[in-house]
C-alpha cells in the first residue's frame, strides 16, 4: 500500500543522484518534481487514512467475529449439555425399559419381587443405592421384601418410609435427612437420602411402596423420582399378574387334585363331540377293552348332542353295563366356557353298580315277601268269605259286621301287596305295554261309572266330560284305565264332602290331554315337585289317607311309557288338577317300561 507513496521520492532521489540539484533544472522539471512530491504526499495521506480505516474495520470485524465465536461456543456448549441430558435421559429410559422387560419376563411372584428390587438398583445406580425395599399390603398388614447392599445398614428405614407413604400417598424425595427434622428417624437408621414411590392398584389406592435409600446426601433427583414412579406403575402390574398366575396355578392344582381323586368320572366334550378333558375314572370307562365300550360311547354321544341341541340343560341316562357287571349313570349338562360359548358339555359318570345290586336285591326281597304274604291272605280271605256266607254256622249281626270289616281290611292289604308288586315290576323294567287301537271316551266312561258309587258314598259329584268324538289312540287300555282309576280315587280321598270331581279330555297339537280336576284340599308347593317320587306319599296321609305312595309313581311310568307326560297343578285349599298326555301318533313297536 506504501509503494505508490514512495515512487515520487525514489524518482527524485534517482534524478538527484544522476544530475544533482541544479539551477539548470527547467521549470518543467521543477513542476514535475513538485507534482510528484505533492502527489506522493496526498497519496500517502490517502493511503494512511485508508489504512487506519481498514484497521478500524478489521478490529470491528474481529470483535464481531470474536462475539459470534463466543456466542457459537455458548450454543455449542448448550447443545452439548442438551445432548448430554438427552443421552442421560435415553440411558435412563433404556434402563427403565430394560427393568420393565426384566420385571414382566417372569410370572413367578418371588422372581418378580426380586427382579423389581434388582432393576430398581440397576436403574438408579448401585454406587448410590445402599438399600432397596418393596412393601406390599397383604390382608391388612405390611409385608417387606428387602435387598441391602450395605449390610451394616439397619432396616428400620423401611417402616419409616412406608408409614410416611401411607400418609402422603405420593412420591417422596429426601435429599438430606440431617437437614430435615421430619426425617430424624430416617437419619437414625443410617440413611441420608431416600426416594420412595407408591404402588397404585386399579382403584387408585396405594397397595404398596417401592423405596431406596443411600448414605450419600443429594443421591437422587426429581427426574429419577419420575422414572421410579413410572417404573412403580408397571411393577405393580407385574406383581398383580404374578399373583393372579400364582392363584391360577394353585386353583388349577386343586382342580387337578379334585378331578384325579373324584369318585365319579368326568369328561368334557367340545362342539364337535371330541373329548377335551377326562379324569382317570372316565378314562377307565371310556378307554377300555370291554365289548360294550362302543355302545357306551354312542350312548354318551347321543346324550351330548341332545344337550347341545337345547333338548334340556341337564339330561341323564343309564349306560349299558360292562361284562364285569359295572353300571354307570351319565349326567350331561352344559359347560359354559365364557359368556357367549355354551357349546361344551360336561358328562359325569356316576357308578351305580351297588345301587343296581341293591335294587335287584330289594326287588327280589319285595317279590318274595309279597308272595309270602299273598298266600296266607288268600287263605284268610277265603275262610272269611266262607264264614260270612254262613257256611260255618249262623252269625249275629255284630259278628257279621266284625267279619265284614276284617274282610275289607284283607282286601285292602291285598291291594297294597299288588300295588307293591306292580311297582317292583315297573321299577325293574319287567312290564310290557300291550298297546292297540283303543277308544279313550269309552274307557273314561267305564272308569267313571265304576267309581260313581264310591264318589257318592263320599258325598261327592263325579262328572265325566270326555267328548265322544276323540280319535282312537294306540295305547294299553288296561294300563291307562289304571291311571284314570288311580287319579280319580286320589281325588275322592282328597276332596271334602259336597265337592266335585271332573274328568275331561281334549286334543292339543299332537297329543290328547286328559285331566282330573277336584275341589279338594290341594297340595303344598313344596310337595308338588316330589309328589311323583316313589313312597313320597307316605308323608301326605292327610291328603290321601294311609298308603304306600306308589300310585302316582306307577302312573308316571305308565304314561311316560306311552310317550306322554304327567304333571299336577294345585293350590292349597282350592283343589288340584292332574293332567297327562297321550300322543296321537306313537311308535309301532311295543315299548318296554
Amino acid at each position: 500500500m506504501l509503494i505508490p507513496v514512495l515512487v515520487a521520492p525514489a524518482y527524485l532521489a534517482m534524478l538527484v543522484l544522476q544530475s544533482g540539484v541544479s539551477a539548470d533544472w527547467s521549470s518543467a522539471t521543477w513542476v514535475v518534481a513538485s507534482a510528484l512530491v505533492l502527489g506522493s504526499s496526498v497519496l500517502g495521506v490517502i493511503t494512511v487514512s485508508i489504512g487506519v480505516r481498514a484497521q478500524r474495520e478489521q478490529r470491528r470485524l474481529q470483535q464481531q467475529l470474536d462475539s459470534e465465536q463466543a456466542e457459537f461456543n455458548a450454543q455449542v456448549a448448550e447443545l452439548n449439555s442438551a445432548a448430554n441430558d438427552l443421552r442421560s435421559h435415553i440411558r435412563s429410559q433404556q434402563a427403565l425399559e430394560e427393568s420393565l422387560r426384566a420385571v414382566t419376563g417372569s410370572l413367578s411372584l418371588d422372581d418378580v419381587l426380586r427382579q423389581i428390587l434388582d432393576s430398581t438398583i440397576h436403574m438408579l445406580g448401585g454406587e448410590r443405592v445402599d438399600g432397596a425395599a418393596l412393601t406390599l399390603q397383604q390382608n391388612g398388614r405390611s409385608e417387606h421384601h428387602l435387598l441391602t447392599l450395605d449390610q451394616t445398614l439397619p432396616d428400620c428405614w423401611v417402616d419409616a418410609l412406608a408409614q410416611q407413604m401411607a400418609l402422603e400417598q405420593r412420591p417422596i424425595l429426601v435429599s438430606d435427612a440431617a437437614s430435615d427434622a421430619q426425617w430424624q428417624t430416617l437419619q437414625g437408621c443410617g440413611a441420608v437420602s431416600a426416594l420412595c414411590v407408591p404402588l397404585l392398584g386399579d382403584d387408585g389406592q396405594t397397595r404398596g411402596v417401592l423405596s431406596v435409600v443411600s448414605r450419600q446426601a443429594q443421591a437422587f433427583s426429581l427426574a429419577e423420582a419420575r422414572h421410579l414412579n413410572a417404573f412403580g406403575f408397571q411393577a405393580y402390574v407385574a406383581i398383580r399378574n404374578a399373583e393372579l398366575h400364582s392363584q391360577l396355578r394353585s386353583q388349577w392344582a386343586m382342580l387337578e387334585a379334585v378331578l384325579r381323586d373324584l369318585g365319579d368320572g368326568l369328561a368334557v366334550y367340545d362342539e364337535s363331540g371330541a373329548v377335551v378333558l377326562m379324569n382317570p375314572v372316565a378314562r377307565r370307562v371310556l378307554v377300555s377293552s370291554d365289548p360294550n365300550t362302543l355302545a357306551v360311547h354312542n350312548h354318551i354321544g347321543e346324550l351330548v348332542r341332545d344337550v347341545q341341541q337345547g333338548n334340556g340343560r341337564m339330561l341323564w341316562s343309564e349306560l349299558p353295563g360292562s361284562d364285569e357287571g359295572q353300571f354307570f349313570q351319565a349326567i350331561a349338562s352344559r359347560a359354559r366356557v365364557n359368556d357367549t360359548d355354551a357349546s361344551h358339555v360336561a358328562v359325569v359318570l356316576h357308578d351305580i353298580t351297588s345301587q343296581k345290586a341293591n335294587e335287584k336285591a330289594r326287588g327280589e326281597f319285595i317279590s318274595m315277601v309279597s308272595h309270602e304274604l299273598r298266600n296266607p291272605l288268600h287263605t284268610l280271605g277265603g275262610f272269611l268269605k266262607v264264614v260270612l256266607q254262613g257256611r260255618a254256622g249262623a252269625l249275629t249281626s255284630l259278628q257279621h259286621d266284625f267279619l265284614q270289616t276284617a274282610e275289607d281290611q284283607v282286601e285292602k292289604l291285598n291291594g297294597r301287596i299288588n300295588e307293591l308288586l306292580e311297582f317292583n315290576r315297573l321299577d325293574n323294567g319287567r312290564l310290557r305295554l300291550e298297546r292297540g287301537m283303543s277308544d279313550l271316551p269309552l274307557l273314561a266312561s267305564a272308569t267313571s261309572s265304576a267309581l260313581v258309587l264310591q264318589a257318592e258314598q263320599a258325598g261327592l259329584t263325579l262328572i265325566n266330560d270326555v267328548p265322544h268324538d276323540l280319535p282312537d289312540l294306540e295305547m294299553d287300555s288296561k294300563r291307562i284305565g289304571q291311571v284314570l282309576t288311580n287319579l280319580i280315587e286320589n281325588a275322592i280321598k282328597a276332596t271334602p264332602p259336597s265337592g266335585q270331581i271332573l274328568l275331561t279330555a281334549r286334543v292339543m297339537d299332537a297329543h290328547v290331554r286328559v285331566s282330573v280336576i277336584d275341589t279338594g284340599i290341594g297340595i303344598a308347593e313344596t310337595d308338588i315337585r316330589k309328589i311323583f317320587d316313589p313312597f313320597y306319599g307316605r308323608s301326605a296321609q292327610s291328603m290321601y289317607g294311609v298308603h304306600l305312595g306308589l300310585g302316582l309313581s306307577i302312573c308316571q311310568q305308565i304314561v311316560e311309557g306311552h310317550g306322554g307326560r304327567i304333571w299336577v297343578e294345585s293350590e292349597e285349599g282350592r283343589g288340584s288338577t292332574f293332567t297327562f298326555t297321550l300322543p296321537l301318533a306313537v311308535q309301532e313297536h311295543a315299548l318296554e317300561v
